[in-house]
């Protein structure tokens, strides 16, 4: 397969609005697997926003679902994974093979992007020498984790394959109380976060500021960000911190349970939530993620030990 049919990627001017749900995503999703497995792939781009039509007009856009259909066939079957911002996911089976659908709507559920990639199997990543402890108090829920696409997204970047996702959410499946338009409403919001590990403060970036929920900072991807140095020179990143909350500086040396600082939602993130991996070297893009277990935990209120949590896991400090 070419590959123009194995990816193809369209977000313009596009923002994140609390407008749009599952359902809606839902709903366009639909429309577009039976415009595409009639051959109506006018529909499709019927559905464009102004700037998508612009970009991929219709006898590019046709050409593309031409390509696709005569090499992957038509859609069988496709079940929603879950939200990465801006985009909804849904692993997605063909006649002839698996692909990630990812979508992105604007508010009046018009189409701005979209792409089609591999749906991956296992990494199998090299593991981490560190046994970890979990970073916070309480149940919090992990958004993304684990070894497949269908778990984490993060497993197509090398540094962040073995990284973690985790919020809070309430009885509801909901990640904030009222209509979740300021960062105050989120559960996880302002939640210590406490150092995993003991090691060396090596890297500290603060002063960035949080993010309007459903708007991302992609100036500074991690944001305010703790990086500890473990030993046999594994390095773990912590990201997404609250404005002016972290509480240790670079060189220090700190101990497992240490406060780090405050949940927040700078950089590349769309809601209040912690980022974390382990990688074997410091710098980001020449780095290599590994496999992070921890050491003793509630898992959907079970007692676990070394365990690496996967997506739709509730964890819990013990």
């Amino acid at each position: 397969m070419s590959k123009a049919v194995l990816f193809l990627f369209f977000l313009l001017g596009f923002q994140l609005s609390f407008g749009q749900n599952q359902n809606d995503y839902e709903e366009i999703k639909e429309s577009i697997i039976s415009a595409y497995n009639s051959d109506n792939y006018k529909a499709i781009f019927d559905n464009y926003s102004t700037q998508m039509k612009e970009a991929l007009n219709l006898e590019k856009t046709e050409e593309f679902f031409k390509n696709l259909n005569s090499s992957a066939g038509n859609i069988i079957d496709s079940e929603f994974l879950g939200f990465n911002p801006p985009y909804s996911m849904y692993a997605t089976e063909f006649d002839r093979g698996a692909f990630m659908f990812s979508l992105a709507l604007s508010e009046n559920k018009q189409i701005t992007g979209f792409k089609f990639t591999p749906y991956g199997k296992s990494t199998n990543l090299a593991e981490a020498d560190t046994m970890l402890d979990l970073p916070f108090e309480g149940e919090w829920y992990v958004v993304w984790g684990g070894d497949t696409k269908e778990d984490n997204y993060h497993v197509e970047h090398p540094a962040q394959t073995g990284a973690f996702d985790f919020l809070m959410i309430n009885d509801d499946l909901k990640t904030y109380e009222g209509d979740g338009s300021s960062n105050e409403q989120y559960y996880a919001f302002g939640k210590e976060i406490l150092s995993p590990a003991a090691g060396e403060v090596v890297m500290v970036v603060d002063g960035i500021y949080d993010n309007i929920p459903g708007e991302m900072n992609q100036d500074f991807v991690t944001g305010n960000t703790v990086v500890i140095k473990l030993k046999k020179d594994e390095y773990l990143w912590l990201a997404h911190f609250k404005k002016h909350s972290i509480q240790v500086k670079e060189g220090e040396r700190v101990e497992e349970g240490q406060l780090l600082g405050l949940c927040g939602n700078s950089g590349n993130s769309s809601e209040p939530h912690l980022h974390m991996h382990i990688q074997d070297e410091l710098k980001m893009n020449s780095a290599k993620g590994l496999k992070s277990y921890f050491n003793r935990l509630k898992v959907d209120r079970k007692y676990i030990e070394n365990y690496s949590p996967i997506r739709g896991d509730l964890i819990e400090k013990i």
